[in-house]
């Protein structure tokens, strides 16, 4: 039964359901679906890349074909620098897991206690070094995700050539992937970072305009939503990290969004259900003149800027009834002056931006610690599908790999982030093989594929927060169809791959949560890198 709460005038009723608070659900949903930058362009891309390696893959009849699929959804990203950046990662881990399986492999080809002994020291030389390097973890967390593959294998057909064969087999897959990605971001045109951080803050400027002019009409909903700076800003700082802002352009992108920022945050509060004063409509009127302004500047450059200069279209004195606002519009002016700066950093204002002060992530754990509680969870994991010979849930310990954080609230949202996922996509995997064997020909067979990894694809262009769920969604419904080189009509698949999440959730949630736990609780949790995308 649902309990209105909240009593303050003007705000909306919350509706607490077994706990669960009914309108924020709803607002996150909102604001999910809230359209984004070359949101459309990224889905189209990523569908139109799965099936051109799935055609291929059933030409050539890749049995890693599965593989070459779902890893559009890690290799294409938001923007082309980044995709070319986790290509190259994610070669350096494959040259990696190369390495460590061929070894692994030739010392203990015929003992079983070393070659398990092998693949323990593996798993904890991985994971320490991805809690010692989080932010490049995507290249020790695949040589985790291809040994728990290979291990199986090898236990079931310990056969040299069989193993180099499936080897080889993945680097076809991975280059296929690579090439597929990039041709299609070469013939659909990928925006550049730059481009979507322009978008970014055109759509910034214009949303917070339109919240100051519907709170100087009393149109203003609290049902609306504000915008979010946050994309903006992690947009400079990886542009800054890969030289395309100077350090100082990226101080004045961010110093500008975050004042903007903090006047959209102050449209919303106060009693949204009382017509403003005179006072306050010249206020809010006057904020969204400027940020008018402050976007066709820069949309049309800096000679428009100086035209309106030289016609008197400046920003005057103004005296704000709201002293929060009329700081936040000082702090916009403050930064607006950088601009004119041109490099020159007595342009810049005493006051830093909130970026400078870098926070480091909270661990839980030490490094050693974090790697072997997370290999005792993986070797768990790997002893009991082996005892079970049940070789199908391998997906326990790639759960293992990818889930493997050292925060564990963060390791939790990442776990409820993939089980959520991976149930979507089996479900929309099942339905598609009630479809795939009345199809008669290829072409149904492919729309089938494309509607499936275009839902996933258009979840994983969203917001950063929830996007990691549009992947497993892609990952999950690619691999129960293209689990072989053909389209797959098995629902043991479906069975084995959620058993197998199921039980790497259990050990993970075992080994750093129930057993011997050392880690303080927070309210917030600390955001997956997103480059840790499997």
């Amino acid at each position: 039964m649902g309990t209105p709460s909240g009593t303050e005038t003007g705000t909306m009723a919350r509706f607490v359901i077994l706990g669960v608070d009914v309108g924020a659900f709803f607002r996150q949903v909102l604001e999910e679906l809230k359209p984004l930058p070359d949101r459309w362009g990224g889905t189209k891309r990523m569908v139109l890349a799965c099936l051109l390696v799935w055609v291929v893959v059933l030409t050539f009849r890749n049995p890693m074909g599965d593989l070459g699929v779902f890893m559009v959804f890690i290799f294409l990203q938001r923007n082309k620098m980044m995709t070319r950046f986790v290509a190259v990662l994610v070669i350096l881990a494959l040259i990696l897991s190369s390495i460590w399986i061929l070894g692994i492999a030739y010392f203990s080809w015929n003992i079983s206690w070393l070659r398990i002994l092998l693949w323990g020291c593996m798993f904890w030389i991985n994971y320490y070094l991805m809690s010692r390097l989080p932010k490049v973890s995507v290249v020790f967390m695949l040589p985790i995700s291809f040994g728990a593959i290979f291990c199986f294998n090898f236990d079931q057909d310990p056969n040299p050539n069989v193993l180099i064969s499936q080897l080889g087999w993945v680097w076809c897959a991975i280059g296929l992937t690579i090439m597929g990605s990039f041709l299609v971001e070469y013939f659909f045109g990928a925006p550049s970072a730059l481009d979507l951080l322009r978008a970014e803050v055109r759509r910034t400027l214009d949303h917070a305009e339109t919240h100051c002019l519907e709170r100087t009409e009393g149109r203003l909903s609290p049902l609306t939503l504000g915008v979010n700076v946050g994309v903006a800003q992690d947009q400079a700082k990886m542009l800054q990290k890969f030289g395309g802002l100077t350090p100082l352009q990226r101080e004045n992108c961010t110093r500008i969004i975050s004042a903007v920022g903090a006047i959209d945050q102050l449209a919303f509060e106060g009693d949204l259900s009382v017509p403003p004063s005179a006072t306050e409509c010249a206020d809010w009127l006057l904020v969204a003149s400027h940020l008018d302004r402050l976007r066709k500047r820069l949309l049309h450059g800096e000679e428009w800027h100086r035209a309106q200069i030289a016609d008197g279209e400046v920003f005057d004195t103004h005296s704000f009834g709201n002293a929060r606002l009329g700081e936040a519009m000082q702090e916009l002016l403050d930064a607006e002056a950088c601009l004119d700066a041109k490099g020159d950093r007595r342009g810049l204002s005493s006051k830093t931006t909130p970026e400078e002060h870098i926070v480091v992530e909270r661990k839980d754990f030490t490094d050693a610690e974090f790697a072997t509680r997370a290999t005792a969870a993986t070797m768990a994991c790997y002893m009991f599908a082996s005892m079970t010979d049940w070789s199908g849930i391998h997906t326990c310990m790639i759960t293992c790999a990818v889930s493997a954080m050292n925060n564990v609230d963060s390791q939790v949202f990442k776990q409820r982030l993939r089980i959520i996922g991976a149930s979507i996509g089996g479900l929309m995997g099942f339905l598609a093989m009630f479809l795939i064997p009345h199809m008669d020909n290829l072409t149904g067979v492919l729309l089938i594929m494309a509607l499936g990894t275009g839902i996933s694809a258009w979840i994983c262009m969203g917001r950063v927060k929830y996007s990691y769920i549009g992947i497993q969604m892609g990952l999950a419904f690619v691999m129960l169809v293209a689990q072989d080189p053909h389209a797959t009509t098995e629902f043991t698949v479906i069975r084995d791959r959620l058993v197998g999440i199921l039980v790497g959730l259990f050990a993970m949630r075992y080994a750093f949560i129930w057993w011997t736990p050392k880690y303080i609780r927070k309210l917030e949790y600390s955001p997956a890198p997103r480059l840790s995308p499997i």
